[in-house]
């Protein structure tokens, strides 16, 4: 069952009665059972009782937590899969039940070994242990994608064992982790496994996953005595854990730890002492990563505190801002997150809820940690500076819990909180860090802790001449593999009189991606040598000895997510930084969104400018709606860019006549046998649950579609879900029937080419085809000449050449696949066509529906694009590559899918109270169908939710008015008030054709509920965006009276406020 609270009348309100003899078992996602808790939190409020093999009582707030710590009324709880861990350490620190001798004994043993003198005096050990981390991520180099939490459980582990008890695990040393971890993991897995189990399975059901958990246990026994044996063997005057234990009396009793207790112990701090930290520091390292302003903050601190000297131990004292982070991290990711406490008489928690002795009680540390009434509105975001001491000392007692409580909290804090402070201020003052996948969406792996999963980040030597002084004179060694292994990543074929260019771009969606690859494929023809990468990778300085070219698009007037560090650092530099720098700016943007258009580039562009960096070229601002972005890409670099570098460096390769008309042919070994089967990166794989049609037949079709979502990936209303599409198998056939290829023909491209493909392995042509490069995408003028080229007869290839300029043939959207069709006589390579087409790019789709229905499935609503294709030939259609592969998808089918958080703002507001107004039209329902079906399942379980309207446009009432059933159970239900605009039926939308039109009409009612303080959300095409911006400003004029220009400030003004939009191309 899963029972609300509401006051002390109504303690038993059952809302679920879950299954019989299972409870709330299925409630609960094994795996992920914070964010179940979160979710049923969302729904129930901050108090709620679970069944889960035993009766739970679950407290979320800080309101309500603070009575939980008042250890005069409670007592820690040994349940759950803490008493089945007790099977492995009995009585150790962290499992002993309240009272028992043993642990009194301990504690006072144990409590002076982390004493402030003797936490201090492992500060050289942990030096060496952290030396041994940036050893192995300087020797790997800048592109090795390092496994965060990995890494920092070897360091966490080793530091533990030689700072504690003298013994060198060196697991920097060996692939695969030390048996004592994995033996940890299963016992800790097992535990929550055991505790999850219903009382009346019977023992023989799980005979072999009990026995591992035994044999777990054993190893963990055997690893802590053989240390035990060593040190009784050669004993030592170090005034360390393991001779605290050994050594000790109890100053009270004056009695010593018997052996087994020692054991257990030993166990417990070795389990305790790494596992908690290394998760957090893998959780710090993800939040700075995510968040430049924090990054460059800490990095700022670590270089005017320490600067290149040595790290002492006085020096981690004057890291205020470091230690903040610290704390802020641990207050969103508490590594162990929650905690039991039993009641020792009848209780009453926050003056309303009644708690019976011997109830167990669990503190969600997430949940309490994130509470607004104590951290604010923002209390989900991460911002160190509410931890910095003052405002930390001024935090509500018991508001931040991360060690645990009283008592029972964690004796080794201060040995962590130096080995964390010592890690952070050594790896900033080391290298600089970028994220591996910049599309990562934190995911979370949980046993009895919680770590971060699939979390991997890139370390590149801020000074590689520094290594000496860090790692104890390695350094010359270390510093040729290093630059050794930038040059296994170029992206052209080496060339010894190739002059270096480095082509940066930022790109949610792949469009600036391909266009720089596109410029490094032209580059190696003007004799350079181009460098692809993030602008990320470059967040701490751009080369003065190198020419850059940035490429980059805006989305919501903020930078890409793989530009928004160097977005950062640029605003922050000075002009000695960027005096000497070289650079062009190209920009993609969309017209449509007239208000954001093109900021990005701009501010790129005149920030480098204003600071001292010379300008090559003109910036140039392509729109995506004004034709091929491609096109113009091309145009610049052949009339702008190209010279310019002529200009500046000299002719260093072939003309830009030459090179328009040159094939940009990928060399390949063409392999008729061989086959492969290559696995995307940074994608997971989704499988199909639910398909099915919204509109009437005949209607350009709308579709929904659910999707099981792969383990670990959890998402929050407003969110995106990325898809990488296939392209549709009849434009593959024409491919391989024009270029006469066989169906099980492969190829392999030449290792140093300029290109996003795969090169140095075999791969099925199909499957290039199929899902690699994008055959649909309009052909360029370039590629269009390319093609003429390769036509023997004269008179073709001349007719083609001059057909190329034409503007009416580029509006056309005609593809180098129709143009091959046309000209069957072009002797064009499978190389060329490759090098002539882009590379697949995922596509983003707001995400329709609310963790809170089902919390492993996520649904999309989208347009099909279907539509008779402009001069290619009678009858034939085009076809959108993404919304045709997955109206073609079916249940049980897998898509590979990624995870994109929304925007800051455009999500519900936290206050589940607050009003909204929503405007929208067609697929752009899509985020709004989700937030109005999780305020509909708040309602249902007995929430207050604010009164909410929403504006939608479409066709007609009887073709599109999609979910219409839900939405009016909705309105029924008092969630949502809904006014539509029909553009072909507006005499039943109050004359309303679009969205706009139907929010003037109703304008009273939107005024109303925005004095009210509601917040706007816009989602949908740029037009739509263009349309409701007027009508506000119309509103605007005609109830204040004021001028275009004012009403026109006071919108910009509103957004990122109370307005947030979701503008799609």
């Amino acid at each position: 069952m899963i029972t609300q609270y509401g006051n002390l009348a109504e303690l038993d309100r059952h809302v679920d009665p879950g299954l019989p003899f299972l409870g709330n078992v299925l409630s609960i996602d094994a795996e992920h059972p914070q964010e179940s808790l979160a979710n049923i939190s969302q729904l129930y409020g901050p108090i709620f009782k679970l069944k889960i093999g035993a009766e739970r009582i679950f407290v979320a707030s800080h309101e309500l937590a603070k009575d939980l710590f008042d250890e005069e009324k409670f007592e820690k709880a040994v349940a759950g899969p803490l008493k089945e861990i007790r099977h492995g350490v009995k009585d150790g620190l962290f499992t002993a039940q309240p009272g028992e001798h043993n642990w009194e004994i301990a504690h006072r043993i144990l409590m002076p070994a982390f004493g402030p003198l003797s936490i201090e005096s492992m500060f050289n050990e942990m030096a060496d242990v952290a030396s041994q981390l940036v050893l192995k991520w300087a020797r790997f180099g800048p592109d090795s994608a390092i496994d965060v939490t990995d890494d920092f459980t070897r360091l966490t582990l080793d530091s533990i064992a030689l700072c504690a008890m003298g013994d060198r695990f060196n697991s920097f040393y060996h692939d695969d982790m030390h048996s004592f971890v994995k033996a940890m993991l299963g016992l800790l897995t097992g535990a929550g496994a055991r505790a999850r189990r219903p009382g009346f399975a019977p023992e023989m059901l799980y005979s072999k996953s009990n026995q591992q958990f035994h044999d777990d246990i054993d190893e963990l026994q055997t690893v802590a005595k053989q240390l035990l044996d060593e040190r009784r063997k050669h004993p030592s005057d170090k005034k360390d854990l393991l001779n605290a234990m050994i050594n000790g009396r109890d100053s009270k009793t004056g009695e010593q730890l018997p052996e087994e207790v020692i054991i257990r112990n030993m166990i417990t701090f070795l389990i305790a002492g790494h596992e908690t930290t290394s998760g957090l520091l893998s959780f710090l390292f993800y939040e700075l990563l995510s968040n430049p302003e924090a990054y460059s903050a800490a990095q700022k601190e670590v270089d005017d505190i320490i600067g290149k000297q040595k790290i002492t131990l006085d020096l981690l004292s004057k890291l205020p801002y470091i230690n903040a982070c610290l704390r802020e991290t641990l207050r969103l990711h508490p590594t162990a997150p929650g905690f039991a406490l039993t009641a020792k008489e009848d209780q009453v928690l926050g003056g309303r809820y009644k708690i019976k002795k011997g109830d167990v009680c669990v503190a969600v540390l997430p949940l309490i940690h994130r509470d607004a009434a104590v951290y604010g509105e923002d209390a989900e975001a991460f911002k160190p500076e509410r931890m910095l001491d003052e405002p930390f000392s001024k935090l509500p007692p018991h508001s931040w819990k991360p060690f645990g409580n009283g008592v029972r909290a964690c004796i080794g804090r201060p040995f962590a909180w130096q080995e964390a402070l010592l890690c952070v201020a050594t790896l900033l003052q080391t290298f600089r860090f970028r994220l591996a996948d910049p599309s990562y969406t934190l995911q979370i792996k949980t046993t009895l802790t919680i770590k971060p999963d699939n979390f991997h980040m890139k370390a590149e030597l801020r000074d590689p001449d520094m290594i000496d002084e860090l790692v104890g004179g390695i350094g010359a060694s270390f510093t040729t593999g290093h630059k050794n292994h930038h040059k296994q990543h170029d992206t052209a074929e080496a060339d010894p009189n190739a002059a270096p260019l480095l082509v940066l771009y930022g790109s949610n969606t792949g469009t600036c991606e391909a266009l720089a690859q596109f410029l490094s494929s032209s580059a190696a023809r003007h004799g350079y040598k181009a460098k692809v990468a993030t602008m990320d990778s470059l967040a701490s300085g751009m080369p003065k000895d190198i020419p850059a070219v940035i490429i980059t698009a805006s989305y919501e007037g903020q930078p890409p997510d793989n530009a928004s560090h160097f977005c950062n650092w640029l605003e922050k530099a000075d002009r000695k930084e960027l005096k000497g720098v070289r650079y062009s700016v190209f920009g993609v943007g969309n017209k449509e969104w007239a208000s954001t258009y093109q900021r990005i580039p701009t501010v790129v562009d005149s920030t480098l400018a204003e600071k001292g960096a010379e300008r090559l070229a003109d910036r140039f601002a392509a729109d995506v709606t004004d034709g091929s972005v491609f096109d113009k890409f091309d145009k610049w670099q052949d009339e702008q860019f190209w010279p310019a570098m002529s200009k500046a460096f000299g002719e260093k390769g072939s003309s830009v006549e030459q090179s328009q008309s040159d094939a940009s042919e990928l060399k390949v070994e063409i392999d008729l046998q061989s086959r492969s089967n290559l696995l995307r990166q940074n994608m997971q794989v989704a499988e199909v649950r639910d398909t099915r049609l919204l509109t009437k037949p005949g209607a350009t079709r709308k579709r929904h579609i659910a999707l099981n979502l792969p383990t670990g990936l959890t998402y929050k209303t407003g969110d995106y879900l990325a898809v990488l599409p296939h392209n549709p198998i009849e434009n593959v056939r024409r491919v391989m029937r024009r270029l006469r290829m066989p169906w099980d023909a492969t190829l392999k491209i030449e290792e140093g080419s300029a290109t996003s493909l795969p090169t140095g392995i075999a791969i099925p042509v199909y499957e290039i085809l199929s899902g690699m490069v994008e055959l649909a995408q309009p052909a360029t003028s370039r590629a269009v000449q390319m093609i003429a080229k390769t036509i023997p007869e004269e008179a073709a290839s001349k007719e083609l050449a001059n057909r190329a300029g034409d503007e009416s043939f580029q509006k056309n959207n005609i593809s180098v696949l129709d143009i091959l069709e046309e000209y069957p006589a072009a002797e064009f390579s499978i190389g060329q066509f490759l090098g002539a087409v882009p590379p697949m790019r995922v596509r983003q789709y707001s995400i329709s529906s609310s963790p809170l229905e089902k919390e492993n499935v996520a649904t999309l609503t989208w347009s099909v694009i279907d539509a008779p294709a402009q001069g290619r030939g009678e009858g034939r259609h085009f076809e959108g590559v993404s919304s045709n592969f997955l109206e073609r998808l079916l249940p049980g089918d897998r898509v590979q899918t990624s995870h994109r958080a929304s925007r800051t703002g455009f999500g519900l507001p936290k206050d589940d109270e607050s009003r909204i107004i929503m405007a929208c039209a067609g697929t752009g329902l899509a985020p709004f169908r989700a937030f109005v079906a999780e305020r509909a399942l708040k309602k249902a379980a007995g929430k207050k939710v604010g009164a909410a309207l929403l504006f939608y446009g479409l066709n007609a009432p009887d073709e599109d008015d999609m979910y219409r059933e839900e939405f009016d159970a909705w309105e029924k239900a008092g969630v949502v008030d809904v006014r539509r605009a029909f553009t072909h039926a507006s005499e039943k939308s109050c004359g309303a054709r679009f969205v706009q039109d139907r929010i003037w009409h109703d304008r009273k009612d939107a005024i109303a509920m925005f004095k009210q303080n509601a917040s706007l959300y816009l989602c949908g095409a740029g037009v739509v965006g263009t349309g409701i911006a007027e009508v506000m400003k119309k509103i605007r004029m005609e109830y204040h009276g004021c001028s275009e220009e004012e009403a026109a400030e006071w919108v910009s003004k509103l957004k990122g406020e109370r307005y947030w939009a979701d503008v799609f191309a």
